[in-house]
């Protein structure tokens, strides 16, 4: 009875492990929720949690989780945590907290990996389209050079915490995300109330480009990406086709039918949300998906109002 009893722990544990495991960090936010909901059929996901740590020196509780999983190391982590870009309006204080949230905490996660003899094989770090600053009437792809802004120099900080890592085996990818659609979180969910409400118009005169990929495709390219061995290094997840400003606030209106009018100068969205309005919402980038198309990957959503149709209607 007894050694049926541990033939059948001794299984289960076996089973739940047949799986490739996965650690996330940020697995609460929009995108770690996505990713626990639609990859756990494929991968055991276990997502990683904050130490009693400041949110600019955070660490997580990676060795504890190899122990808790009985494991020399997952096959794949994916590092999202970071505080809100654009959940307040920035102080000094708040701008400390979103740099030392990303550098400090990906420093620390790297540097905990590397005192192991035994890594992960896919380190997957979040960075952003921000890595290229304010760049009117520019096409961009993953060659071009970086900005000189304050998103700028997070994520070139950010990308440059991961790079002991390039001395080790472990296949780094270094993911550049766009404007993330989805209803659920992000730039979309914060915009629908007072588009539905008949509020939403365009901000400043509406050229600036917006790079976005539904979330649909960020998940799919995330599999993509850990399944495909020799995809590593930078990518930009946008979808090919990105829009102005304008062209986002008319298709929105469109697809909940609402007017969109309520334009609003670019003074008055500098008074309201400060160095945000020139950092992000009046901040003009047109970013290609070049080597995830170079690579085969086949989008999802090319279109915007394809996308938006599938995230808000479906």
């Amino acid at each position: 009875m007894v050694s049926h009893l541990l033939f059948s722990i001794l299984m289960a544990k076996n089973l739940s492990h047949a799986k490739p495991i996965m650690f996330i960090t940020g697995q609460n936010g929009m995108l770690g929720q996505h990713i626990t909901q639609e990859l756990d059929q494929t991968y055991h996901i276990h997502g990683l949690t904050r130490k009693n740590t400041s949110t600019n020196n955070p660490s997580w509780n990676y060795r504890e989780s190899l122990k808790e999983l009985n494991i020399q190391a997952p096959d794949t982590v994916i590092h999202l945590a970071g505080a809100g870009i654009a959940d307040k309006r920035w102080s000094q204080k708040y701008k400390q907290t979103i740099y030392d949230s990303r550098i400090q905490g990906t420093k620390w996660l790297v540097d905990e990996i590397m005192l192991f003899d035994h890594k992960p094989k896919t380190f997957l770090c979040a960075s952003a389209i921000g890595y290229y600053g304010h760049r009117p009437s520019e096409s961009l792809d993953e060659e071009s050079a970086k900005g000189n802004n304050f998103v700028a120099k997070i994520a070139e900080h950010w990308e440059a915490a991961t790079k002991p890592l390039k001395s080790t085996d472990i296949r780094l990818i270094n993911l550049r995300f766009g404007m993330i659609l989805s209803k659920n979180g992000g730039a979309l969910k914060d915009m629908l109330l007072p588009f539905k409400l008949g509020l939403g118009g365009r901000l400043g005169d509406g050229q600036q480009q917006y790079s976005w990929i539904s979330i649909d495709d960020v998940i799919q390219v995330l599999d993509f990406l850990i399944k495909n061995p020799e995809c590593q290094g930078v990518y930009n997840l946008t979808s090919p086709n990105s829009v102005t400003n304008a062209q986002f606030t008319q298709t929105l209106a469109k697809i909940l039918k609402r007017p969109a009018f309520m334009h609003m100068p670019a003074f008055m969205v500098r008074l309201i949300f400060g160095e945000v309005a020139d950092e992000l919402l009046l901040a003009d980038a047109q970013v290609l998906p070049k080597r995830l198309l170079a690579g085969g990957y086949q989008f999802k959503h090319t279109e915007l109002d394809q996308a938006l149709q599938c995230i808000i209607k479906g």
